[in-house]
């Protein structure tokens, strides 16, 4: 049974819960993991993932000045333990180094180096091309839109977070 029908029961029997509300969460969840799959087949012929790529991208937005893991995590919402794996992996292969900070001993430092650069250069198209096949549907008009709206149900998200914790 698809899952619009089955939140369509639930209502059903909860007459006050919020149909459409669940029915956008469910989709845009959905949406999110099948968008994470459709990026992490086009980056598969490179051997990387996509915490991998985006780390890769980040260090590379910021010009080769060291970068702190912990910097990266925030960014691509990784644990401190999925970093920590992301950077092994990524630093196994040559792509990125790792190194003590000049500023404090007990933090490390991450740049891209040259063969990250350079798998980088390969693999950006690819990416770049299955977020075209991605959010083509929407046309460019209803894309700024839809930006538009998923920034403010994200500060929305980000600010209830804050007030929990």
């Amino acid at each position: 049974m698809p899952f619009e029908q089955r939140i369509a029961r639930f209502c059903a029997e909860y007459p006050d819960a919020p149909h459409d509300l669940m029915l956008a969460s469910r989709l845009l969840l959905r949406s999110a993991r099948l968008l994470r799959h459709h990026i992490e087949r086009a980056l598969a012929p490179h051997a990387l993932d996509m915490g991998q790529y985006l780390v890769m991208s980040l260090l590379l937005a910021d010009g080769g000045q060291p970068t702190m893991p912990s910097e990266l995590g925030v960014a691509i919402d990784a644990t401190r333990t999925q970093m920590t794996r992301l950077i092994d992996g990524l630093e196994a292969r040559g792509l990125v180094q790792r190194k003590t900070s000049t500023q404090d001993r007990r933090s490390l430092e991450l740049t891209l180096t040259a063969e990250g650069r350079a798998l980088l250069d390969r693999a950006a198209p690819a990416v770049h091309a299955a977020y075209g096949e991605a959010w083509a549907p929407l046309g460019k008009d209803r894309l700024a839109d839809v930006t538009r709206d998923l920034a403010q149900l994200h500060q929305n998200l980000a600010a209830l977070d804050a007030q929990r914790s």
